[in-house]
């Protein structure tokens, strides 16, 4: 008997017929076991049956389609000109794949199967003259006034967001000699053959050496060279601190167990006054004396090292005291309004050179007239309430507020979100299983499951959680999860979380990923050899710190030829991408049929909190009682649904206006512009048009504090990211885009990063040094 671990059946489905098609139907597919000589237990298994009882419902189009789902689908070039001109769609909708079951995005049901002829793939042929052309063709965008804001630069725009997506979606070349014409005869098919094993050679190679490809050769040394000064100088003053007792981070020596009474019995008595020593870092504390040497001792019991074992002791407890702590000022910086296009950034000080970081509050807490002049002359300066605390006025590149909902709440969503406190409470103070569930939390889940277009949804309180708990409820030991390389943290914390064994790809390398399974298949598990329960690839919509969409084409191309599930986390693309904001699948031109579970988040383009998980209705119903994040966390706060229930229909249309049409080509224009702007400027940009994460590379460390201090010097509001987060070559400035943002606004923004960016030397791609 077949042994199948942590999915209910519609998760375990038999795909022989596609593997069969492949060529490939003696491998293991997932939850099944198929013929394997030398096993590790010695027993012969087969392959599940492709039965009605073992196979789960589909929509009558995707299974009226399912006969061509193994073939690929048809290029973008292959799209007539007069049909494209005739639809009157935007960009993306003119030249998206169709997929193989067309949806109907106004209430995302299944409708005809439509795909095009193959004889049309092979005649298809791409090149600048008939892209430009194209371009001329497409109707330039709605907006308010009838005024596009970028008319001047709008076929550029175009332009360079359909050779992106040609390249890295749909992988065509814009030259008509990498492209047959007509019928192949037997000798040119293998030259094309020899042709595309060798080029997948290079591209190999050229993954492999991706990372130190696009780095300078300046920056490389330079960036070494700071951190191994950095750290050499922080490892001196720590062996200083520990001869002479003295230092920012000394902590207090042995002391004897009747001196911790004492000090008890001290600090208990109302009317004793302990004496009290300034340490060199401005904070007070108790003293004694040590051999005659007044050596300080902190306030907790934990501070004497005699009686408890350090709590951190290890490189990243140097990384922190020694160059986070310098830089510290440039991050976790407190707002005090909503976090729109400008937002007010509280000012803080610190009085013991960065250790610690305090909102400075009103200008009173300032010791000088003269420190207090000089902030209320500021360009930027102004007073928030309460309190008249210092704030600056900023523009907010940072924020994950994509669609603006934060800026237009009041138009948009307050009036439902508001309504919704006179039935419900703010929180439900239960779980979903018990006591949490509410009709809004009901109305969320089937809105999602419909936009989506899949059977049943289900909603949890937070967009990490969804992937840490998640995870390990669909999969466990004997399993195998095969991960990007770049995933976020909270699926590597699911993973790991979940007993199954991991692999990781290189990131959006399709090839790797068919070598790691067509390997673990072959193979089966370490030691044992026995077959994998069931297999899973897990990837992203958009990839948070790099600002690129997934191949997701391919990555189901593979996973669909060895019989592998598919888990995509659109944190950051649903709601962004795609020509009503489906995401990734819709962006692509995937069907949703083909992604096994769906999951994203509502902090981002909805203006919430929370997250969900969409699939089948078994598969559902199995992670309400499995999951975690469902079972034991408290549930979503009812005034949240109604925030999300309100964005829904807002970018659905179903509001009765086209606010969500305009916020969807808002965003996309805005993020195309300022990053075709920054290319211009001649910074490494990471990332690819039409994604709202524009990321700029500073390499060296000492520019990650100097590129945020100068942009909040100059009323911008940025995020600056460095290691651990991303590897320790790789600091960058990341800027999301939101569709609240102005012409006007990037282009203030944009002349202030120029300046900073000649002030830095970060033109990396005009000069060696920058």
């Amino acid at each position: 008997m077949v042994r199948r671990i942590g999915l209910p059946s519609s998760l375990r489905r038999s795909r022989s017929s596609q593997r069969d098609h492949h060529g490939i139907g003696t491998s293991i597919g997932i939850g099944g076991r198929s013929k394997q000589g030398g096993g590790g237990d010695g027993q012969t298994t087969t392959t599940p049956s492709s039965s009605p009882s073992a196979t789960p419902t589909k929509p009558a189009a995707a299974t009226k389609a399912a006969s061509s789902s193994s073939s690929p689908t048809p290029d973008p070039a292959e799209l007539s000109s007069s049909q494209s001109s005739s639809n009157g769609n935007t960009l993306t909708n003119e030249y998206q794949i169709p997929w193989e079951v067309t949806y109907d995005h106004t209430d995302g049901t299944a409708a005809t199967a439509s795909a095009s002829s193959a004889s049309a793939a092979a005649a298809a042929v791409v090149d600048e003259a008939n892209l430009a052309r194209r371009v001329r063709s497409i109707p330039s965008p709605q907006y308010d006034n009838d005024v596009d804001p970028y008319s001047d630069v709008r076929e550029r725009l175009e332009q360079s967001s359909l050779r992106d997506k040609l390249r890295f979606v749909y992988h065509r070349s814009q030259s008509a000699s990498d492209h047959g014409a007509g019928v192949q005869t037997h000798t040119q098919m293998k030259m094309q053959v020899k042709k595309q094993v060798k080029k997948r050679q290079v591209k190999k190679k050229q993954k492999q050496q991706h990372d130190h490809n696009h780095i300078p050769f300046f920056a490389a040394i330079t960036t070494y060279l700071g951190y191994a000064v950095l750290i050499f100088i922080g490892h001196v003053r720590d062996v200083c601190a520990s001869i002479f007792r003295q230092g920012r981070y000394y902590r207090s020596a042995v002391s004897s167990a009747a001196d911790d009474d004492a000090t008890a019995s001290t600090a208990c008595s109302d009317n004793a006054a302990s004496t009290s020593d300034e340490n060199d870092d401005g904070s007070s504390g108790s003293s004694k004396t040590v051999n005659n040497h007044t050596i300080p001792s902190g306030p907790y019991p934990s501070d004497n090292p005699a009686t408890y074992a350090p709590l951190l002791k290890s490189w990243e407890n140097f990384y922190t005291r020694r160059l986070y702590h310098r830089i510290q000022d440039c991050f976790n910086r407190p707002i005090a309004s909503r976090p729109g296009a400008t937002i007010r950034v509280l000012e803080r000080v610190s009085w013991d050179g960065n250790k610690t970081m305090k909102v400075l509050g009103r200008l009173d807490n300032l010791e000088t007239w003269e420190q207090r002049e000089e902030y209320t002359k500021g360009q930027h300066f102004v007073l928030c309430q309460p309190e008249d605390r210092v704030s600056r006025s900023c523009l907010n590149l940072g924020s994950y507020n994509y669609l603006g909902f934060a800026d237009d709440w009041d138009v948009t969503c307050r009036r439902g979100v508001v309504s919704s406190l006179t039935n419900l409470p703010i929180s439900t103070s239960s779980c979903r299983v018990e006591y949490g569930t509410t009709t809004l939390h009901q109305q969320v889940e089937r809105i999602v499951s419909r936009f989506l277009g899949k059977d049943d949804a289900m909603i949890l309180n937070m967009g990490f959680n969804t992937n840490a708990t998640t995870i390990p409820a669909l999969m466990g030991r004997g399993d195998l999860l095969v991960s990007d390389e770049l995933n976020h943290t909270s699926i590597v914390n699911g993973a790991r979380a979940s007993g199954a064994s991991i692999r990781t790809f290189r990131h959006n390398d399709a090839d790797h990923l068919e070598e790691i399974l067509s390997t673990a298949i072959v193979m089966g598990r370490p030691r044992t050899r026995r077959p994998w329960n069931k297999i899973m690839v897990i990837v992203e919509g958009i990839y948070s710190m790099e600002g690129e969409y997934c191949d997701l084409r391919n990555v189901v191309r593979v996973c669909k030829k060895y019989g592998a599930y598919l888990y995509l986390d659109e944190a950051h693309s649903i709601g962004a991408m795609g020509p009503t904001g489906r995401g990734c699948c819709e962006y692509t031109g995937v069907d949703p049929a083909d992604v096994d579970v769906l999951m994203g988040t509502f902090t981002k383009s909805f203006g919430g909190m929370g997250g969900y998980v969409a699939g089948s209705r078994e598969v559902i119903d199995y992670l309400r009682t499995k999951c975690a994040g469902s079972s034991f966390h408290n549930s979503l706060s009812p005034v949240v649904c109604q925030q999300i229930i309100s964005s829904f229909k807002v970018i659905m249309g179903e509001d009765g206006t086209d606010i969500g049409k305009r916020k969807l080509t808002a965003l996309r224009d805005n993020s195309n512009y300022f990053r075709m702007r920054l290319m211009d400027m001649g910074l490494h940009v990471l990332g690819h048009f039409d994604s709202p994460i524009v990321p700029v590379m500073l390499y060296n460390p000492t520019k990650i504090a100097a590129f945020s201090r100068e942009c909040l010097k100059r009323g911008l509001a940025v995020v600056v990211v460095g290691f651990p987060a991303v590897p320790i070559l790789m600091s960058r400035a990341r800027f999301c885009i939101s569709a609240a943002h102005t012409r006007e606004d990037l282009d203030r923004a944009l002349v202030e990063i120029e300046e900073i960016a000649s002030l830095l030397k970060l033109k990396y791609n005009k000069s060696t040094f920058g």
